[in-house]
């Protein structure tokens, strides 16, 4: 089953064309996972997936439902099954780790705050964190508050996570931490979009690589034929650099 289809997509910004006619699958328990220099579409594509941006054209499904702005009702279950990550963690500096974890459950899904609670907890466990739940963002290194953000995209019960370059912000000794609850996901069969220039995790977790250059999918294949033999002249420039 696809979770994910993206049919002919086109996306721009006034003049600018970021991609054009793209067209990207992923399966359920598939971890995609998309590389390529700054400026290629990888995470305005990520951002079209759950409507923060909106497409000029082609059509995406969530798990075969379309995702359509004129249709208040599907476009908030198709946007509630996608939990997404993002470089700058964007965590509520007034609130506690676990306030910031419960929020959303409760606010949008209006669920049982008792069950929002423990199941807040368990997540915060889940990334190392059960210790923190009582400090405010400020007090955590950027490793830890990215942690949180993962841990509060997985407190909507997500069938799909979305992650935006979630290391990019951090200092090289905090990555592996990150890294290591992604990893976790993975193993649980969660179906994931990363757009990531760890090139090592996209080596060890990812079933698809994704390589993309100026809005084009270039090369896309299985992560031991993309690192070790690309076919395209560009894609192995771009491995050349950042390997």
């Amino acid at each position: 089953m696809n979770m994910i289809e993206a049919d002919n997509i086109t996306k721009k910004f006034h003049d600018l064309i970021v991609f054009e006619n793209m067209n990207v699958t992923v399966k359920k328990g598939e971890v995609l996972v998309i590389i390529g220099p700054s400026g290629s579409g990888k995470s305005t594509f990520l951002r079209c997936l759950n409507h923060l941006e909106i497409i000029d054209n082609g059509k995406i499904f969530i798990e075969g439902v379309e995702l359509d702005g004129n249709n208040k009702k599907t476009l908030k279950s198709n946007i509630e099954k996608m939990g997404m990550v993002f470089q700058g963690f964007n965590l509520f500096p007034h609130m506690t780790v676990l306030q910031n974890v419960m929020e959303a459950p409760i606010t949008v899904k209006k669920e049982n705050k008792d069950d929002v609670l423990n199941r807040s907890l368990k997540l915060l466990e889940k990334v190392g964190l059960s210790d923190k739940t009582k400090y405010y963002p400020s007090k955590l290194s950027g490793g830890q508050k990215q942690r949180v953000a993962i841990a509060r995209a997985l407190a909507m019960n997500p069938d799909i996570m979305l992650f935006d370059e979630p290391t990019s912000a951090l200092d090289p000794e905090l990555v592996g931490e990150v890294l290591n609850v992604m990893k976790d996901l993975a193993k649980d069969g969660m179906t994931m979009v990363v757009v990531t220039h760890e090139m090592g995790f996209a080596k060890e977790v990812a079933d698809r690589v994704i390589f993309m250059d100026e809005g084009k999918i270039i090369e896309e294949d299985l992560p031991e034929k993309i690192f070790t033999n690309p076919k395209h002249r560009r894609t192995k420039e771009f491995l050349e650099k950042v390997l």
